[in-house]
């Protein structure tokens, strides 16, 4: 199959099997850790070795209140997963197209941010902290 660009709208965010309802804009991270080992020998330039690696996954939306529909996750009830449960939830970015790689593993949700403003919607931004490696999976 010939390279085709992936658009942002094709994305969809999911914990567990829920859709995270009402996502606006998401982000990916892969980070790994260096180790300095820099030496005298090291003729004047700095060593390094790659130590830990760590993911993210970030994530913003409109805040919603009412009951979620079927395999729908809301903002009140992320922040109540934040509140009552240090437990690790399975988090997904992936396109709705059969064959298409996604991003998946195990998770925290470690942090649950609510903004507003007179004149404007109410805005809520969710990060998930990667525990483990994440898989690539093909859907």
């Amino acid at each position: 199959m010939a390279l085709s660009a992936v658009l942002a709208k094709e994305m969809i965010v999911y914990i567990g099997t829920d859709v995270v309802a009402f996502t606006t804009d998401f982000d990916f991270e892969v980070n790994k850790e260096t180790v300095d080992i820099t030496t005298l020998s090291s003729a004047g330039w700095k060593a390094f070795l790659v130590d830990l690696k760590e993911w993210k996954v970030s994530s913003s939306g409109l805040f919603t209140r009412g009951t979620e529909g079927a395999n729908e996750t809301g903002s009140e009830e992320l922040l109540a997963s934040l509140i009552g449960s240090d437990a690790t939830l399975t988090v997904s970015v992936k396109t709705g197209v059969t064959g298409d790689q996604y991003i998946t593993g195990s998770a925290y949700l470690i942090s649950f941010k609510e903004s507003g403003s007179v004149g404007d919607k109410i805005t809520y931004s969710i990060e998930l902290q990667g525990t483990g490696a994440f898989t690539l999976p093909t859907s």
